[in-house]
């Protein structure tokens, strides 16, 4: 494990002009990032297995069963874990107070699971999704109480702890859910997977808080009422927020499963997580790093506006090139990575990866918000698009099923867009302009992908040569276009990202 700054080395570096604190976080954010696509990586290819051994319908039933596992979780509601980050102290009142406050939250969600369990049967689902629930409402538990020490750990800035820990769990976590499925498990190897994560992750968790006691406390813990009671006014804000996040990444598939089924979900299900590639890239670096960055800089506008600024430029660049090449290349991926099956989910995959290249801009405002103690105007900037979701997607699905809910989430994240970019303006002026060149050279690299792939001469080729000059093809256009409508700009930032990498490598 690789040890942080320590505070006077920070402190000596934020005040050295050539090195200011907002873009060091983006070369502290990127590493982090690139140590977390590992677990990416080991994750992608036990899926592809995965999917390949189990029928859509497995999928479907592990969706709609999540959907309820995780909206009547109780802990993530509460936010707490975001009210203890920012709270200024990390004393033994502290700690106890939230600790006691996280745990019974994480118990309490656990009761809330299996006592829905007879509602669910009588509103007609079938007893094998509803004992799925219930069970992975037993690993959120899990889940919830492994939270609370992450969260210990990452307020002290022990990101490389945290990322250890995953890096060796998550690809362990696969080896029972491929065993149970070459063994005809079905659902249940997805649901034996979910449990082995938790349960090695919350090992792994309690680990390391054990061996550093003295560094993350001290000092006896001690529960304090008004504590409690500040940390849930802050709280409830961000926890409605998270609620309006899990609606909004999963309430289409309360939609295609109640509506439609669960063989529909499957297809649906599958274009849905393949499509989220860029979103999952990006996740450590705007919910771990970029909330911590803005948290620290909440007082100092010019320095946020700057790494703000730099942070939507990074992330749309990086998005955009992994979404434009699963458009382009969507059938021929679907194809090589799962099999003929899952080839009728490319039109879903299509649409939602426009969608996922996007969404990462909306999330990492989300987290701005949070971070400077705005946790409301993220709730109710979430909340509109979970409206609109709602709103649209009933219809759309009803007359569409799982193409109605591709255009619903479109919209969604579209209004979301919109309203996300009128408030940053306010925070940081000029980052609305930051997404003009991406976007334009994404259209173009568009266009000229497909014509890629609807050449005739590439149907002469294997499959696994279509992907690669398809997928290749859009992501290069999108580079030269970039480059070509501002070079200085887009050269000068992508080689101090570069030499920022190499600094901190070295």
């Amino acid at each position: 494990m690789v040890s942080g700054p320590s505070p006077e080395a920070d402190a000596a570096r934020t005040a050295a002009p050539e090195t200011p604190l907002a873009l060091r976080a983006v070369r502290g954010g990127l590493w982090v990032t690139l140590s977390s696509w590992w677990m990416v990586a080991a994750g992608f290819g036990a899926n592809v297995v995965l999917t390949r051994l189990l029928a859509p319908e497995a999928f479907g039933v592990f969706a709609l069963a999540m959907f309820y596992a995780q909206v009547l979780r109780v802990q993530p509601r509460l936010g707490l874990g975001h009210a203890f980050g920012q709270h200024p102290r990390t004393d033994g009142e502290t700690l106890g107070t939230f600790v006691a406050m996280d745990l019974a939250a994480a118990a309490a969600g656990l009761a809330l699971v299996a006592a829905a369990a007879p509602v669910l049967l009588s509103w007609g689902y079938e007893p094998l999704m509803v004992h799925v629930a219930v069970v992975l409402g037993g690993a959120a538990a899990l889940e919830s109480a492994t939270t609370t020490g992450t969260t210990l750990l990452e307020k002290e800035l022990r990101f490389g702890a945290v990322s250890a820990i995953q890096a060796v769990v998550f690809p362990l976590s696969y080896a029972p859910a491929i065993w149970l499925a070459l063994r005809g498990a079905g659902v249940w190897s997805l649901v034996g997977q979910n449990i082995t994560y938790n349960a090695l992750y919350l090992a792994g968790v309690a680990g390391v808080l054990a061996g550093g006691r003295r560094r993350l406390g001290g000092q006896r813990c001690r529960f304090s009422g008004a504590l409690a009671r500040r940390f849930l006014r802050f709280g409830v804000g961000v926890g409605l927020g998270l609620l309006g996040v899990t609606l909004l990444t999963q309430l289409d598939n309360l939609l295609v499963g109640s509506l439609v089924g669960v063989i529909a979900l499957g297809y649906y299900d599958r274009a849905y997580r393949t499509a989220q590639w860029p979103s999952t890239l990006l996740y450590a670096l705007i919910a771990r790093t970029g909330f911590y960055t803005y948290a620290r800089l909440q007082d100092a506008p010019e320095r946020l506006g700057r790494a703000l600024r730099m942070m939507v430029w990074l992330i749309a660049v990086l998005a955009l090139s992994v979404a434009l090449a699963v458009v382009v290349a969507a059938p021929d991926l679907l194809l090589l990575l799962y099999g003929e099956r899952w080839v009728p989910s490319a039109p879903y995959l299509r649409m939602l990866a426009l969608v996922a290249g996007v969404r990462p801009l909306v999330d990492n405002a989300n987290t701005l918000f949070t971070a400077v103690g705005k946790p409301w105007l993220a709730a109710r900037l979430t909340g509109v698009q979970v409206a609109v979701l709602t709103v649209v997607g009933l219809p759309l699905v009803w007359q569409w099923g799982a193409l109605g809910a591709c255009l619903s989430v479109a919209a969604a994240t579209g209004a979301g867009l919109f309203l996300v970019l009128r408030r940053l303006e306010g925070v940081a002026p000029g980052t609305a302009g930051e997404l003009v060149t991406p976007a334009l050279a994404a259209l173009v690299a568009l266009g000229g992908g497909l014509v890629i792939a609807g050449a005739p001469a590439l149907a002469d080729h294997g499959v696994l040569l279509r992907v690669v000059l398809e997928a290749g093809g859009a992501m290069a256009l999108f580079a030269v276009a970039l480059v070509v409508a501002q070079p200085r700009r887009a050269r000068d930032r992508l080689a101090y990202v570069w030499r920022l990498a190499a600094v901190h490598r070295g």
